[in-house]
């Protein structure tokens, strides 16, 4: 699969996928403060988490000026409805040639077994999706010769497969 089909396939597998009511980019930033949801500040980010169409964020993942409120860590402060509707910018981003590598699901999937178990909400064409992905990545890094990324990717499809597909 070229890097264009696998970026098609993630737009039509996430196409209809709404932030409904879980942990946005914006709230999980402040629960990394360790925020309250009575204070102030988190109150006034979380009405600015985009809930309909990821498609509208995604430039904040692929543009290079640093917004303060959109960083790696804030994945891993999203409940499973977050991750699901954040997750084709996080896979658009590392598919873009600017933002290569640290891609904060590949940490998530390889060492907390809890963020695994977040994508189980993932139907069966989204979780096809990331598989795609995974095997365009590692077929990227062969090529490259980058050890490094390749064994990450590979222990994050692993425990995908074993975790996740597993249970269908």
């Amino acid at each position: 699969m070229t890097k264009a089909e696998l970026i098609r396939s993630i737009y039509a597998a996430f196409k209809d996928v709404s932030l409904e009511d879980g942990i946005g980019l914006y709230e999980a930033d402040c629960l990394d403060e360790y925020r309250a949801p009575t204070d102030p500040v988190y109150i006034s980010w979380k009405q600015r988490d985009e809930r309909e169409s990821w498609e509208k964020i995604l430039n904040l993942f692929l543009n290079d000026t640093n917004n303060e409120r959109v960083n790696s860590s804030n994945l891993f402060f999203m409940d499973s409805k977050g991750k699901r509707f954040h997750l084709p910018c996080y896979l658009i981003q590392d598919l873009d040639e600017k933002h290569k590598g640290n891609n904060p699901l590949i940490t998530d999937l390889t060492y907390s077994l809890k963020s695994l178990s977040d994508l189980e909400i993932l139907d069966s064409k989204q979780k096809q999706t990331l598989l795609d992905f995974f095997d365009h990545k590692l077929v990227e890094f062969i090529k490259d010769g980058n050890e490094f990324d390749f064994d990450s990717y590979t222990q994050a499809k692993e425990n995908f497969q074993k975790y996740i597909l597993q249970k269908q």
